[in-house]
Protein backbone atom coordinates (compact mmCIF):
# COMPACT_ATOMS: atom_id res chain seq x y z
CA UNK A 1 0.00 0.00 0.00
CA UNK A 2 1.25 3.89 -1.02
CA UNK A 3 1.42 6.57 1.69
CA UNK A 4 -1.45 8.17 -0.38
CA UNK A 5 -3.65 5.31 -0.29
CA UNK A 6 -3.03 4.50 3.39
CA UNK A 7 -3.49 8.62 4.16
CA UNK A 8 -6.80 8.13 2.42
CA UNK A 9 -8.05 4.74 4.19
CA UNK A 10 -7.48 6.24 8.04
CA UNK A 11 -9.27 9.49 6.58
CA UNK A 12 -11.93 7.59 5.79
CA UNK A 13 -11.52 5.61 9.26
CA UNK A 14 -11.87 8.52 11.17
CA UNK A 15 -14.71 10.26 9.09
CA UNK A 16 -16.36 7.51 10.33
CA UNK A 17 -15.99 8.01 14.21
CA UNK A 18 -19.03 9.45 15.95
CA UNK A 19 -17.72 13.10 17.41
CA UNK A 20 -18.71 11.38 20.93
CA UNK A 21 -16.03 8.18 20.28
CA UNK A 22 -13.50 10.95 19.19
CA UNK A 23 -14.12 12.82 22.37
CA UNK A 24 -14.29 10.07 25.05
CA UNK A 25 -10.89 8.49 22.77
CA UNK A 26 -9.27 11.88 23.20
CA UNK A 27 -10.14 12.05 26.81
CA UNK A 28 -8.51 8.39 27.50
CA UNK A 29 -5.02 9.11 25.55
CA UNK A 30 -4.86 12.93 27.55
CA UNK A 31 -5.16 10.75 30.51
CA UNK A 32 -2.32 8.43 29.81
CA UNK A 33 -0.16 11.44 29.42
CA UNK A 34 -0.96 12.84 32.00
CA UNK A 35 -0.21 9.99 34.36
CA UNK A 36 3.40 9.89 33.30
CA UNK A 37 6.46 10.87 34.94
CA UNK A 38 7.44 12.67 31.95
CA UNK A 39 4.57 14.91 31.67
CA UNK A 40 4.52 15.49 35.27
CA UNK A 41 8.34 16.25 35.67
CA UNK A 42 7.99 18.83 32.03
CA UNK A 43 8.56 22.46 32.75
CA UNK A 44 7.80 22.84 28.69
CA UNK A 45 5.72 20.95 26.75
CA UNK A 46 4.77 21.39 22.97
CA UNK A 47 1.43 20.51 21.83
CA UNK A 48 -0.81 20.99 19.21
CA UNK A 49 -4.15 22.53 18.09
CA UNK A 50 -6.47 19.87 17.07
CA UNK A 51 -8.09 19.97 13.84
CA UNK A 52 -11.41 17.88 13.33
CA UNK A 53 -9.84 14.40 12.73
CA UNK A 54 -7.24 14.63 15.23
CA UNK A 55 -6.54 13.81 19.15
CA UNK A 56 -8.33 16.72 20.66
CA UNK A 57 -5.45 17.68 23.40
CA UNK A 58 -8.01 20.02 25.70
CA UNK A 59 -7.01 18.16 28.62
CA UNK A 60 -3.53 18.30 28.43
CA UNK A 61 -3.57 21.92 27.59
CA UNK A 62 -5.25 22.55 30.60
CA UNK A 63 -3.49 20.42 32.62
CA UNK A 64 -0.48 22.13 31.82
CA UNK A 65 -1.88 25.77 32.42
CA UNK A 66 -3.65 24.48 35.55
CA UNK A 67 0.26 22.96 36.68
CA UNK A 68 2.28 26.30 35.40
CA UNK A 69 3.57 24.56 32.37
CA UNK A 70 5.30 26.13 29.45
CA UNK A 71 3.62 25.48 26.25
CA UNK A 72 4.43 25.92 22.82
CA UNK A 73 2.02 25.32 19.64
CA UNK A 74 3.73 25.47 16.35
CA UNK A 75 1.15 26.48 13.26
CA UNK A 76 2.54 24.99 10.19
CA UNK A 77 3.97 26.43 7.23
CA UNK A 78 4.59 25.51 4.47
CA UNK A 79 8.49 26.27 4.18
CA UNK A 80 9.74 25.61 7.96
CA UNK A 81 8.67 25.08 11.66
CA UNK A 82 7.12 28.68 13.40
CA UNK A 83 9.17 28.05 16.34
CA UNK A 84 12.47 29.58 17.18
CA UNK A 85 15.60 26.89 17.36
CA UNK A 86 16.23 28.95 21.28
CA UNK A 87 12.45 27.72 21.72
CA UNK A 88 12.62 24.19 20.75
CA UNK A 89 15.74 23.50 22.50
CA UNK A 90 13.55 24.24 25.71
CA UNK A 91 11.14 21.64 25.25
CA UNK A 92 11.06 18.85 27.73
CA UNK A 93 8.68 16.96 25.92
CA UNK A 94 6.63 17.04 22.65
CA UNK A 95 3.16 15.86 21.25
CA UNK A 96 2.72 15.11 17.65
CA UNK A 97 -0.25 14.73 15.44
CA UNK A 98 -0.50 12.16 12.39
CA UNK A 99 -2.24 10.55 10.35
CA UNK A 100 -1.34 6.80 11.19
CA UNK A 101 1.43 5.35 13.12
CA UNK A 102 2.52 2.11 14.51
CA UNK A 103 2.80 0.75 17.97
CA UNK A 104 7.00 1.18 17.32
CA UNK A 105 7.07 4.53 17.11
CA UNK A 106 6.88 4.76 12.95
CA UNK A 107 4.62 7.76 11.80
CA UNK A 108 3.03 9.19 8.85
CA UNK A 109 1.90 12.82 8.64
CA UNK A 110 -0.59 14.55 6.00
CA UNK A 111 2.24 14.32 3.39
CA UNK A 112 3.40 17.58 3.87
CA UNK A 113 6.14 17.04 6.04
CA UNK A 114 5.81 20.09 8.58
CA UNK A 115 6.55 17.65 11.78
CA UNK A 116 9.12 15.82 10.12
CA UNK A 117 10.90 19.26 9.62
CA UNK A 118 10.36 19.93 13.23
CA UNK A 119 11.23 16.46 15.26
CA UNK A 120 14.98 16.73 14.66
CA UNK A 121 15.40 19.64 16.50
CA UNK A 122 13.64 18.39 19.23
CA UNK A 123 15.78 16.83 21.76
CA UNK A 124 12.93 15.29 24.38
CA UNK A 125 10.69 12.33 24.30
CA UNK A 126 8.40 12.95 21.16
CA UNK A 127 4.96 11.29 21.69
CA UNK A 128 2.94 10.45 18.97
CA UNK A 129 -1.27 10.28 19.89
CA UNK A 130 -3.84 8.42 17.98
CA UNK A 131 -7.27 7.29 17.89
CA UNK A 132 -7.66 3.71 17.83
CA UNK A 133 -8.62 3.47 14.07
CA UNK A 134 -4.74 5.21 13.07
CA UNK A 135 -2.80 2.58 14.30
CA UNK A 136 -1.57 -0.15 11.79
CA UNK A 137 1.07 -2.54 11.36
CA UNK A 138 3.33 -1.07 9.22
CA UNK A 139 3.98 1.70 7.22
CA UNK A 140 5.68 3.22 4.31
CA UNK A 141 8.71 5.33 5.20
CA UNK A 142 11.08 7.53 3.19
CA UNK A 143 14.72 8.88 4.17
CA UNK A 144 13.33 11.84 5.97
CA UNK A 145 10.07 10.26 7.70
CA UNK A 146 11.43 10.88 11.26
CA UNK A 147 10.14 8.15 14.33
CA UNK A 148 8.39 8.50 17.63
CA UNK A 149 9.64 7.77 20.93
CA UNK A 150 6.04 6.26 22.31
CA UNK A 151 2.42 6.18 20.86
CA UNK A 152 -0.59 7.01 22.64
CA UNK A 153 -3.74 5.36 21.54
CA UNK A 154 -6.89 3.75 23.06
Amino acid sequence: MTKKELREQIKAKVARMRASDKENESLFVCLQIIGTAEWQQAETVLLYEALPDEVDLGLLLQDAQDSGKRVLMPQPSANAPTLETSQLEQVDLAIIPGRAFTQEGARMGRGKGYYDRLIPSLHCPKWGVAFGCQLVKEIPTDEWDQPLDKVFSN
